[in-house]
């Protein structure tokens, strides 16, 4: 479902701002998408976030950036991005 910044309600947009985290322009599109995402076994997850951890610790340079930063960076870009994650042993 593609809408019209402009054809939103006041409700509907304050919303949709809420989510983006910005406000949107009267000239934007608004694209609207609903799906269930595929279950992950736990071998799957934990292999995504050893990949993850592998290509932010040994991948990319920190310059001065702590390892107690890092691992905060990323959680709170999760929790941003799944508020129900959980974090694994």
């Amino acid at each position: 479902m593609i809408l019209s910044a402009e054809a939103l309600s006041p409700a509907q947009k304050s919303v949709i701002e809420q989510i983006l985290g910005r406000q949107i322009l009267e000239a934007e599109a608004i694209s609207l998408r609903a799906f269930a995402p595929p279950p992950a076994t736990l071998p799957e997850r934990q292999s995504a976030a050893e990949n993850l951890r592998r290509f932010l610790v040994d991948d990319r340079p920190r310059a001065g950036v702590s390892d107690e930063e890092c691992e905060a960076a990323l959680l709170e870009a999760l929790r941003s991005e799944r508020p129900t994650f959980a974090q694994m042993p």
